[in-house]
């Protein structure tokens, strides 16, 4: 007779998001969830088959949360600095949840927010880019954007939001205009003098 799961996936998936945001990624392990749930570990591998497993639907539920965070950014303008300010501030305010979603080595830089690529549509248009441009853009604003994520996160320095909008102006127009420029405008290969 199979056993009874004693918890839902839901609940589960709850207990170790209140893991990752309070003591971070690396303290969720079975013996910390199942001691967060009150029990063994026992009971969470009655609804789950293993750790990855509950690690596949954590990120999913953290990416989530996530979304809702920027599900209204296309009602700014401009709308990608909005993203950028918005990916800033989930960075300060949800800090270990960042790093799980953004940081970890499972987070992937090259999928495309579904929010952020609704944003690149409407710079396309306003900026007459092609799609490899818009996307090179985007690369470049979410790396510079997680950037000052991570200093902020370290502590190494305090940015306000005021500051983080006007250094997210200066780096789009001049990724734009990298972008935009028909030539090279270096020599990405290093040479001595």
């Amino acid at each position: 007779m199979p056993r009874i799961a004693k918890f839902t996936k839901e609940d589960i998936v709850a207990s170790c998001l209140d893991i990752i945001r309070s003591e971070g990624e690396d303290a969720l392990t079975a013996r910390s969830l199942g001691a967060r749930l009150g029990c063994s570990s026992s009971p969470i591998f009655t609804v789950f088959t293993n750790m990855e497993e509950v690690l596949t639907y954590t990120r999913r539920a953290a990416r989530k949360l996530f979304d809702d965070y920027v599900e209204d950014v296309t009602d700014f303008s401009p709308a990608f600095k909005e993203f950028g300010l918005r990916l800033f501030r989930f960075s300060r305010e949800e800090h270990n949840l960042f790093h799980f979603l953004f940081l970890s080595k499972e987070a992937s830089l090259d999928v495309i927010h579904p929010k952020a690529l609704e944003c690149l549509v409407q710079i396309r248009k306003d900026y007459d880019l092609t799609k490899e441009q818009s996307e090179m853009l985007y690369r470049q604003m979410f790396v510079f954007a997680c950037g000052l994520a991570v200093l902020n996160k370290q502590h190494v320095e305090a940015f306000s939001d005021a500051v983080v909008s006007r250094m997210l102006s200066q780096q789009f127009a001049a990724s734009l205009a990298l972008v935009s420029y028909e030539k090279p405008v270096f020599n990405p290969v290093p040479c001595r003098k």
